[in-house]
């Protein structure tokens, strides 16, 4: 067990102070909180979560919770919550990312329930106005249990039925938890994705469209590819001549996005003006495999979005 200060984090994400320290709980089984903060997803959830009306949300949802980092800067941005609920498909992580949570949750009520997507909702008759889901895109045939991989990629054929489009671009389990998350939500809710921009734009917003949603993009950014050697080749398998993954040479796309003003996390413009701009640094995912393994300390980079989904 590993205990991570994740103070500085919050308070990049969040941009303001917080009551220090924040501390959570990692087990290795856990999808691990990299040191440096933007290398993670949740400060982008942060960033988005400010850009929602707190007096709205009193009830929180947050799918494959993690360490709980998520939930944590649920906490410190909708401080009129009454209930927030964690769900993992791993029975291993609900227990100690509850614990977590629990360090920073007076006078919230928090339910820890075990199941995949919003399956332990329905099964505890749970409804709330925002459910939150940062999901792994692989499918594996291999085994997932060992060490943090379960919770970077999915076993494949967990899911009954799909778009044939989601399938095709590794959205499947997007695209599932939106079909669920309808039955969960309460009248006026909505779900939060958070999805990397590897894919065009417009099949994003078709995806959430289909799905029975209105299409909202909160935040946009540009991060680094983490655990290249797990993502890269997953990407490069499913790449097909009509099917191409966007990724990025991130040190140069860096280089450029500075020189226009832009600071990291790269959040000023929409998602689809980003990617836009980004074009001159695009390689496939088989092409940004080759350069990793040519050299592994090469940095591949991807867009960041993070979806506000309507129930319609």
């Amino acid at each position: 067990m590993t205990s991570i200060d994740i103070t500085s984090m919050l308070k990049e994400g969040l941009q303001r102070e917080v009551d220090s320290p924040v501390v959570v709980e990692e087990a290795p089984y856990m999808y691990p909180i990299k040191k440096r903060t933007w290398e993670n997803w949740f400060p982008f959830a942060y960033r988005a979560f400010q850009k929602l009306n707190p007096l709205t949300i009193r009830s929180f949802a947050t799918i494959g919770a993690g360490s709980g980092a998520d939930a944590i800067g649920a906490l410190h941005v909708f401080n009129h919550l009454d209930t927030i609920v964690i769900t993992d498909v791993d029975e291993r992580i609900v227990p100690l990312t509850e614990r977590n949570i629990k360090r920073y949750c007076w006078g919230v009520n928090l339910v820890a329930v075990i199941g995949s997507l919003c399956q332990p909702l329905r099964d505890h008759g749970l409804k709330v106005d925002l459910i939150y889901e940062n999901l792994p895109n692989i499918p594996d045939v291999e085994d997932i249990t060992k060490e943090y991989r379960r919770s970077s990629r999915y076993k494949a054929c967990s899911f009954e039925s799909c778009d044939e489009q989601a399938k095709a671009y590794l959205l499947e389990s997007h695209f599932a938890f939106l079909q669920e998350a309808k039955g969960s939500l309460n009248r006026g809710g909505s779900a939060l994705c958070s999805i990397g921009g590897r894919v065009p734009y417009d099949i994003l917003q078709s995806l959430v469209q289909s799905a029975g949603y209105r299409f909202e993009e909160l935040v946009a950014g540009f991060k680094v590819q983490t655990e290249p050697e797990e993502v890269l080749s997953g990407y490069a398998e499913a790449e097909k001549e009509e099917v191409s993954f966007d990724f990025y040479r991130y040190n140069e796309a860096v280089e450029f996005l500075k020189k226009q003003g832009m600071e990291e996390p790269f959040v000023e413009l929409p998602g689809e003006q980003l990617k836009n701009l980004l074009v001159p640094w695009r390689i496939s995912a088989q092409e940004a495999l080759q350069l990793y393994q040519q050299e592994q300390s090469y940095r591949i980079g991807h867009t960041v979005l993070v979806i506000q989904a309507f129930k319609e």
